[in-house]
């Protein structure tokens, strides 16, 4: 397995003319709340400093731009990227994750927090819920959203489709569906602290 994890911290980004195309800077100035620019600005400095890092293009000349689908189309010197990746961020760190042997990827960041039993109850199915603690059902929320993403099914699928029981992903319904659509393939799950009191996971398959 050979993924790249590039993680920044929000408070310390460079300006944004330094980063963006034209396209990307056109887009970005239509973000009108200050936490979704500097949000949205984070994931794409983590993103193209690690294809910066594999092909040597400038930043301003690796493009991800949005697409209907959720997932940004990325392009390097105006051609299609063939790498896997995978942007996310969460209470003031983005990250991404980029691969150039893995076929699919995808990653999430989250607090680690107590939440409502409640919150537990409508989104994690009975066969995960085997604790109950903050930093289990973090870890586990972070599992199930890199699984949508590395799916690529954004918020089309139910929340009990995706589970993560020990480490180990099943697709039900409409998830099940988007899984073989990619050839099923073998789809492994690293979690683990990226940054103190945050939870990451890494999903890859090839």
């Amino acid at each position: 397995m050979a993924c790249s994890i590039e993680k920044v911290d929000l408070t310390c980004l460079p300006p944004a003319d330094e980063i963006l195309s034209q396209r990307e800077a056109d887009f970005f100035q239509t973000l009108r709340l200050p936490k979704r620019r500097m949000e949205w600005l984070g994931g794409r400095f983590a993103l193209k400093r690690l294809i910066h890092s594999l092909t040597g293009a400038p930043l301003q000349e690796i493009e991800a731009l949005p697409h209907p689908s959720g997932k940004p189309i990325l392009t390097v010197k105006g051609e299609a990227c063939p790498f896997a990746f995978s942007i996310t961020h969460s209470h003031g760190w983005a990250a991404a994750c980029v691969s150039r042997d893995e076929r699919f990827v995808g990653i999430d960041l989250e607090k680690i927090e107590k939440r409502s039993s409640a919150w537990a109850e409508s989104f994690f199915h009975p066969s995960e819920r085997k604790q109950t603690d903050e930093t289990f059902l973090t870890a586990l929320w972070t599992q199930k959203e890199a699984l949508v993403k590395l799916l690529g099914t954004g918020l089309s699928v139910n929340s009990y489709d995706v589970r993560c029981i020990d480490g180990q992903p099943f697709f039900f319904g409409a998830a099940q569906q988007a899984y073989m659509r990619l050839g099923s393939p073998r789809v492994l799950l690293q979690t683990y602290e990226l940054v103190p009191g945050m939870m990451f996971t890494l999903a890859h398959g090839q």
